[in-house]
């Protein structure tokens, strides 16, 4: 067996992926634990920061390199991967982001300390205008009583620079600033609030972790400052994505947007496919809550207002628009998807969630059955059963509405 030469027994054996093949000859191959879990920081005695490019080997592949990698740069998940049987480890990556696609990426954890430098627009536009409702921070008190209209204002002003406090206006005053001092505590509030928990249960958990583990640096976390620090997070993906957007080795974009509702809130799913360095990612920008009427023109509005916040120059690089089968969304002619092609300065691509198109196409059919009378039918029948108490408890079911695809 000659050696250097790849093994089939390396991707399970070492956790490689093959990025370059001829015919049967391996030539390149990138590591997993790379791209889902970075490399692994040790602080002692560095006098250069950590490199975050994933490692990649070509021929010859020697196996003392590629376990010296492993065990200086991924001890503890190389440690864990080696302990596990070979149908463990056939699973050991599935499911997982890519470490590139997650926010810590480009924050260094390293430091004590974290700065970031945020826009103007990022901040004031997206952050403290478009995702801010002072409605929902007030109480439920008659605001139209012309004598309180002023300490209404003053409480609004307030609950905006409470939100924005961590973020700082730099000297040059044509951006923002923010220092995280307590870099323990900001990552594990994030992961809670990321894992699904409200403020309210985070601020408890880290202090029960406080407590517990004796770490005076967790201290001090309320449901406040876990807002501010989600704040920051926002803005600085924000930036991150007008850093992306704004690069020259990027030249296109796709956007891609589907509406929901949450607690009598409409939510607007905005993401971004975008080619980076040769690699398509497919990123979540925002959901971005829309406070306003329903109508074509003003979601188009707000969608605009977002995109010229993060690059004013984004109808030159837009060539793709995806969106469900809504009729506010798919109109022929003042629908939003057409209304966001026209203002691209070039062709664009548009794309009809299969979903909803195979929605219209039951519709159609059924509409065509027994004359159309069949669905009236059925819809009288499903009135009746939905109004048998006995019956339903009975079967414990209740007859699905008209509605329901």
């Amino acid at each position: 067996m000659a050696r250097g030469v790849w093994q089939l027994s390396y991707k399970r054996k070492y956790g490689l992926l093959v990025t370059q093949q001829d015919e049967l000859r391996v030539k390149g191959a990138r590591y997993k634990f790379c791209k889902y879990f970075g490399r692994e920081v040790s602080l002692d005695n560095r006098k250069r920061g950590a490199r975050k490019t994933d490692q990649f080997y070509t021929e010859p592949f020697r196996t003392d390199v590629i376990t010296r990698h492993l065990e200086n740069q991924h001890a503890s998940k190389w440690a864990e991967y080696s302990a596990l049987s070979a149908d463990d480890q056939d699973r050991f990556f599935d499911n997982l982001q890519p470490h590139a696609n997650t926010m810590f990426y480009y924050l260094n954890l390293e430091s004590d300390e974290i700065n970031l430098v945020m826009s103007i627009a990022s901040v004031e536009v997206v952050i403290g205008d478009m995702m801010f409702r002072p409605e929902d921070e007030l109480d439920a008190d008659d605001v139209d009583d012309l004598a309180r209209i002023g300490d209404r204002n003053r409480k609004i002003a307030l609950l905006r620079r409470a939100a924005l406090q961590l973020l700082k206006k730099n000297g040059v005053g044509n951006g923002y600033t923010v220092c995280i001092k307590t870099v323990m505590r900001f990552k594990l509030a994030i992961q809670h609030v990321s894992g699904g928990l409200s403020f309210w249960p985070v601020a408890a958990v880290v202090e029960h972790t406080r407590s517990t583990c004796n770490i005076a640096k967790l201290g001090g976390l309320s449901d406040l400052l876990i807002g501010q620090y989600v704040c920051v997070l926002v803005g600085h993906a924000l930036q991150v994505f007008s850093n992306i957007l704004a690069s020259t080795d990027v030249w296109s974009f796709a956007l891609s947007f589907d509406g929901s509702q949450h607690r009598g809130t409409t939510f607007f799913d905005v993401r971004v496919r975008v080619a980076v360095r040769g690699v398509l990612f497919n990123l979540h920008l925002i959901a971005m809550p829309h406070f306003d009427w329903h109508t074509a023109a003003h979601q188009e509005a707000m969608f605009v207002k977002l995109l010229n916040s993060l690059y004013e120059s984004w109808p030159r690089k837009l060539i793709g628009v995806t969106t469900d089968g809504e009729k506010t969304n798919m109109g022929h002619r003042n629908g939003v998807q057409i209304r966001m092609v026209r203002r691209a300065e070039f062709k664009v691509i548009q794309i009809w969630c299969t979903p909803h198109q195979l929605d219209l196409v039951v519709h159609m059919a059924v509409d065509e059955v027994c004359g159309g009378t069949w669905v009236k039918d059925m819809y009288v029948l499903s009135t009746y059963l939905r109004k048998q108490s006995n019956l339903i408890t009975e079967m414990n079911e209740m007859c699905p509405k008209k509605t329901n695809r």
